[in-house]
């Protein structure tokens, strides 16, 4: 009979009257890979913290290690021996890898630090998984990939035998995924358990060896790999998720990349043209960064040419490069790119005040704006406190704003980072209606995500190149969140 290392039975959670899990059973088994497909947000927060730690709860019981620690009639809020993995991390940027691995954990009692020999046997332990990082290298220099392994290690050696994965696609570059999951592989068939919180079945299938559906704070269903089936998955998906062919004139291009060289960029070269939708996938997680700086005036190319419209791309600040016709939404988008302080038609029309000041203040420009939007808005567009409004409608916002202005070309950073599936389909909605008005898209991501939804193309960037180009009939070769090497 197999151990079992967790079990909510029927577990309600209730804070300030908001139900946040409802009646949720889960079980994970030693060594077992269990993931948890959120078909929305409601609830994951909550379900996390109540694995970790022994919270109040309205109804049901709570087993770990086949043992009861909370129950309907008694939570202690004591600890549960339980690591979490997710971004940001947990490890101290200033102190060395070893360091964190070894000395900030609990039970730790020496009283002298012997680096050499936490070295050696952080060494020791890398050897094994087939990993090169010294010890002696700050937390800060380490990439993404690094972090996650140092994160994995320390859980293994404080002894944990639960480890919750929160949404680590969103943090971790299309090449290190598999390089993770290879090591997630390697610690389950020690024994180790995890639990594999994300937002797409795609990614959940190629990892896990049982999957539960939640939604709204309640499982709706539980899948064994046998069952690994998209058939099986569709019901419970917005019907929303619909390629919608628009398409796009190819042409000399709207912007153009050739031969560019920064610190992580070595002769990049592509072309974007008007109103097609471009995925550039990054594969090292390294030229994205370098890109959006460049177009918002951050940083200057060492060499090689970037041109805009066939004229030489040179802009010295962000609002230069808005007045230019490049626009960015950013990977967290709510709350940052809106103001609080503003109504709603004032947050839509406050980029237009870059084309012209009086526009912004002039009354008969905001109604002539509500009158063409309303249709699609609805009565959001009226709203004078936007804090009061619902996610969904603060996305619409922020795209739409976007598409008031009518930029060129619209960066998008990770557009579906920490998106649940009504959320994502949604934001391909948004991204259709755009190209529909002619404006380039260019998403910059770390992996597919459901961008194949929207894109004509696809660049693959690797070491600082363009290493392969796919265009939309080459897109059923690979299922979305796959990775392309």
């Amino acid at each position: 009979m197999r151990e079992e290392i967790l079990r909510l039975e029927n577990v309600t959670r209730v804070v300030d009257d908001v139900v946040l899990l409802d009646k949720l059973n889960l079980h994970i088994f030693c060594g077992e890979i269990m993931g948890v497909v959120c078909l929305n947000g409601y609830g994951q927060e909550s379900l996390i913290e109540l694995i970790g730690q022994n919270l109040p709860i309205l109804y049901g019981r709570i087993y770990f290690h086949e043992e009861l620690v909370n129950n309907y009639a008694h939570s202690s809020n004591t600890l549960n021996k339980v690591y979490v993995i997710e971004d940001p991390t947990k490890l101290v940027k200033d102190l060395s890898v070893a360091d964190n691995v070894f000395v900030l954990r609990r039970g730790f009692r020496n009283y002298v630090i012997k680096s050499h020999v936490l070295n050696r046997q952080l060494k020791m332990l890398m050897d094994e998984l087939g990993i090169q990082i010294d010890g002696k290298t700050q937390v800060e220099v380490l990439s993404p990939f690094e972090k996650c392994v140092v994160e994995l290690l320390k859980a293994v050696t404080m002894g944990v035998k639960l480890i919750v994965v929160r949404d680590i696609s969103n943090f971790i570059s299309t090449a290190d995924l598999p390089k993770f999951q290879r090591l997630i592989r390697m610690y389950a068939a020690q024994g180790v358990s995890f639990l594999y919180v994300c937002n797409h079945h795609e990614e959940a299938f190629k990892i896990c060896d049982r999957i539960s559906l939640m939604e709204n704070g309640k499982i709706l269903r539980v899948l064994e790999r046998a069952n690994f089936r998209r058939e099986l998955i569709k019901p419970y998906y917005d019907n929303a998720f619909h390629r919608e062919e628009i398409p796009y004139k190819e042409g000399n291009g709207v912007l153009r990349f050739q031969d560019v060289v920064t610190n992580n960029m070595d002769g990049l070269s592509f072309q974007i043209e008007k109103g097609e939708c471009v995925i550039l996938l990054d594969i090292n997680h390294t030229v994205a960064d370098d890109i959006v700086r460049v177009m918002n005036g951050e940083m200057d190319v060492i060499s090689g040419e970037v041109r805009l419209e066939e004229k030489p791309y040179r802009i010295k600040s962000s609002r230069e490069a808005l007045r230019a016709g490049i626009a960015f939404i950013g990977q967290y988008p709510i709350p940052g790119m809106l103001f609080e302080d503003m109504s709603y038609i004032e947050n839509l029309c406050f980029l237009l005040s870059e084309k012209s000041k009086r526009i912004w203040f002039d009354r008969r420009v905001l109604k002539s704006v509500i009158r063409e939007y309303e249709p699609l808005i609805g009565p959001d567009i009226h709203a004078k406190n936007i804090t009061e409004l619902s996610l969904s409608s603060l996305y619409n916002l922020v795209y739409y704003r976007v598409h008031v202005y009518h930029p060129k070309i619209l960066f998008c950073v990770q557009p579906f980072a920490d998106a649940d599936m009504p959320l994502r389909s949604q934001i391909i909605l948004l991204l259709q209606q755009l190209k529909k008005k002619g404006i380039a898209v260019v998403i910059l991501a770390t992996s597919f995500s459901d961008s194949l939804m929207v894109a004509d193309r696809m660049l693959q960037v690797e070491n600082g190149k363009l290493s392969q180009e796919f265009d939309r009939a080459q897109f059923h070769h690979f299922s979305q969140d796959a990775t392309v090497i």
